[in-house]
């Protein structure tokens, strides 16, 4: 008899654990996770062995990234073509209708009163028990982080996955402001790049979890996405996520999604702009307080404003070491 897979915790070391401590203002924040050296919220502990070993069903639709790749753009695009275009049912908050699966580790301490309220116990328990069938869920948890339903390769049961990637360069400019944002994360740019590129942030380590899934992007039930597709050419990657769900659109109503997806529209949609939850949080005057929000620019290239010659060479060092022999690229 097999011996069922278990997660394991530790304490991060001391350096690190300060840091991040003393970032996001508050004592022992992140743990590490094995297998993958994933550092997460500590509140993960209380639910990534039920994620693990959650029932997957063959007709959910998972929506993977690290965070910061238009995964909030990408998810609409997705969500609205797996529900024939549905604009009215998606007026309702996008992170209920399709939450993260490990919300409840991210949604901690500011946004405690807003978690209790609208997802009502955890969010493990929401995807398990009260999403409707067919289930779009999200993660931002690696490959080896997910249930252990999708990552068996002999397995019976094939979700569709759906993973939307970024230039890691632009990604950790947008990780930054949104920690600020969100968590009120204090630190410069250049402390949290530092992590970032130790694999020492949340979520991270960065190249593990995008060639987890680009190595898998072969696989029938694998459909891998560029941020920069999307803002090329989203009409395009519309059609080839319709035809990865096996829904057909026309050019009329490709129009009309790529329409209701433009950043304009996207930016002062407050089904996933993230104010209502920002407001109930910390109060109304709190983004009238602050220039940061949620959707921010959605631009290829922001990275050149932040980041100096030296910062920028390193980082592209950093990454030629792990994409090479891989045939992964960014622009």
């Amino acid at each position: 008899m097999r011996t069922k897979p278990m997660l394991t915790f530790s304490k991060l070391d001391e350096e690190t654990g300060e840091m991040l401590d003393r970032m996001f203002e508050k004592k022992d924040c992140m743990v590490e996770i094995n297998p993958g050296r994933v550092i997460l919220p500590a509140d993960y502990m209380t639910i990534g062995q039920d994620i693990l070993d959650m029932e997957v069903l063959e007709d959910d639709v998972w929506m993977c990234s690290y965070p910061r790749t238009g995964s909030t753009w990408a998810q609409e695009m997705v969500w609205l073509i797996g529900h024939d275009l549905d604009y009215e049912g998606a007026k309702s908050l996008q992170q209920i209708r399709c939450p993260l699966v490990e919300l409840s580790c991210i949604m901690v301490d500011g946004h405690a009163e807003w978690h209790d309220e609208s997802v009502k116990g955890t969010s493990v328990d929401l995807v398990k028990y009260r999403l409707p069938h067919p289930r779009y869920i999200r993660s931002h948890l690696p490959w080896d982080l997910l249930p252990l339903d999708i990552q068996k390769e002999d397995g019976t049961v094939k979700p569709k996955v759906i993973y939307t990637s970024r230039n890691p360069k632009d990604m950790v400019v947008s990780y930054y402001h949104y920690c600020k944002l969100v968590h009120e994360l204090k630190g410069t740019f250049e402390e949290f790049c530092d992590l970032f590129m130790r694999d020492r942030a949340p979520f991270g380590p960065v190249w593990n979890h995008i060639l987890g899934f680009w190595n898998r992007r072969h696989d029938p039930n694998l459909l891998f996405i560029k941020f920069e597709e999307m803002k090329r050419d989203l009409p395009s990657v519309v059609r080839k996520t319709a035809k990865f769900l096996d829904k057909t659109l026309s050019d009329e109503e490709v129009f009309k999604l790529c329409d209701h997806l433009s950043f304009e529209n996207m930016k002062t949609n407050r089904a996933v702009n993230l104010e209502a939850i920002l407001e109930k949080s910390f109060g109304k005057s709190y983004l009238e307080q602050t220039n940061l929000r949620f959707i921010r620019k959605g631009e290829i290239g922001d990275w050149k404003n932040y980041m100096s010659d030296d910062l920028s060479r390193r980082f592209d060092d950093w990454a030629e070491q792990h994409l090479k022999g891989t045939e992964l690229s960014f622009e």
